[in-house]
């Protein structure tokens, strides 16, 4: 089997896997956020993901990753109180043995790099044990293990890591959370280990000194709905963690390299190699005219004598998952951790193509009251005539991508929260309680993404035809280039 076939088979387990008992805590998700909302007498539409996290639990021996959602009034908590650690790591033995960690953690403790931290916070009968950390100033992670020592079954509702003396650390946004379990349920008398990990940034300068903080809640429904903290507890654990710990092991690849895909300009600033993982920062060409969303499978090739080393399917730091980047047009590529960096004879990067609209095609152009499609950039695109099992709501549509060569492509569409009539007189999208988006792969390497768009029972009403503006467009565009980054020659 190659590694890509494999790739997409552990992919295809994982989604399955993912269902066994996702509807139960997405309830209790779900639950969860009215409850805040309430206290914060706010609700904001986008709740961004660390990646694909959701709070979804799994079968057995799968890592699960969620998101932060926040709880109102922190502060009023009654503190924690720390002391030093007595729970035996046993060498992170628990994590060495677990399938399913990410690649730069896996090579980390492979490497005996994580370091123990041995401290504990105890706070109403909830224990915290932070185990080992480590990071290589572009990365963090940070072990740990909650014991639960109540009658209630708790989940985390928060979890934070700030470094003393930085007001807001860039740190929430992208932030995530795995458990080594089957769910992210702690029950009475169970302890579950945890590994937090988050981006951190490289213009950024951080102190040693750092505080893990998490907040447990409790999964009633008077709890979940509630806005109170007297069913949230928080647990804090101050450390310290030198950002600088594997500096000596680094090796930075200064590079001007450009490459070229479909006529846009992708501009390679640098190649950062540590234990952890192999980092790729590169800009796009503010002169391009197309946006570009996302380059098509690169690859890192890098050559030692005979010896070739390619480094694929990269995970992507940008401003959509990370606060790292305030803007789209800057983001990394983070590759795993390169055996062949330590002075190679060449290192090239390849793409096989982007995908990418045209800067003044950024739209989606429909007549409502002829339920037409005026205009769309790209092809595949078509409006979907809704059945009665859709519960689509008056003023909504539904759209239908059909997709070629997508097996490389994040399946994605994102679209304005307004839309302009046709005197140009700009109206908020109305929120849609069907949730109507898919997206789906096949064999062949194609896709459909269906997804939906609601106007508002108003929106007929409005000058014809109604334009929606695209913030994100899922447009392959097939061109392979390369561009060589190093060459000792």
């Amino acid at each position: 089997m190659t590694e890509k076939e494999e790739r997409i088979l552990h992919k295809n387990i994982d989604e399955v896997q993912q269902n066994v008992e996702a509807i139960q805590e997405m309830k209790i998700y779900n639950a969860m956020r009215k409850g805040i909302a309430k206290g914060k007498k706010q609700e904001k539409r986008r709740i961004y993901t660390a990646g694909m996290g959701v709070v979804a639990a799994a079968a057995v021996a799968l890592l699960v990753t969620y998101s932060t959602i926040g709880l109102p009034n922190k502060g009023v908590a009654q503190p924690s109180v720390q002391s030093a650690s007595t729970k035996n790591t046993d060498n992170f033995k628990a994590y060495r043995s677990f399938s399913r960690l990410e690649p730069a953690l896996a090579s980390a403790l492979e490497q005996n790099l994580v370091v123990p931290v041995g401290q504990s916070a105890e706070n109403k009968g909830y224990r915290i044990d932070v185990t080992g950390a480590v990071t290589d100033g572009r990365k963090v992670y940070v072990l740990y293990s909650v014991q639960n020592n109540t009658d209630e079954v708790v989940i985390h509702a928060d979890f934070e890591l700030q470094f003393e003396g930085i007001q807001e650390s860039p740190l929430h946004k992208g932030a995530s959370l795995s458990m080594l379990a089957s769910e992210s349920r702690i029950q009475p008398g169970q302890s579950m280990d945890f590994i937090y990990s988050t981006n951190l940034s490289p213009s950024v300068k951080y102190p040693k000194k750092v505080n893990y903080n998490i907040i447990l809640t409790e999964t009633s429904d008077k709890a979940l709905l509630s806005s109170s903290n007297k069913y949230r507890t928080s647990l804090d654990v101050a450390f310290e963690l030198d950002p600088d710990m594997l500096k000596a092991q680094e090796r930075m690849l200064d590079t001007d390299g450009t490459l070229t895909v479909d006529g846009q300009k992708i501009r390679v600033n640098q190649v950062q190699y540590t234990p952890l993982s192999t980092y790729v920062d590169l800009e796009y060409n503010q002169n391009n005219d197309k946006q570009i969303f996302q380059l098509i499978n690169p690859v890192l090739i890098t050559k030692k004598g005979d010896t070739v080393e390619k480094l694929y399917y990269p995970d992507i730091i940008n401003s959509d998952n990370s606060e790292v980047y305030s803007d789209n047009s800057k983001f990394t590529l983070v590759f795993k951790n390169s055996k062949g960096s330590q002075q190679p004879d060449s290192v090239t990067l390849k793409a096989f193509g982007i995908s990418a609209v045209e800067k003044d095609q950024m739209k989606i152009v429909v007549d409502l009251n002829k339920y037409q499609l005026i205009e769309a950039p790209g092809t595949g695109l078509e409006l979907v005539t809704p059945k009665q099992e859709n519960n689509v709501e008056e003023g909504e549509i539904l759209l239908r991508r059909n997709l070629e060569n997508a097996q490389y492509l994040e399946g994605s569409t994102r679209l304005a929260e307004t839309f302009t009539d046709a005197k140009g007189k700009v109206h908020n999208r109305a929120t849609s309680t069907s949730s109507f988006s898919s997206y789906t792969t096949s064999k062949d390497g194609s896709a459909v993404n269906e997804f939906g768009y609601n106007f508002g029972a108003e929106a007929k009403n409005y000058p014809q035809p109604l334009t929606i503006t695209l913030e994100k467009y899922t447009n392959p565009i097939m061109d392979t280039q390369a561009v060589e980054l190093y060459s000792k020659n």
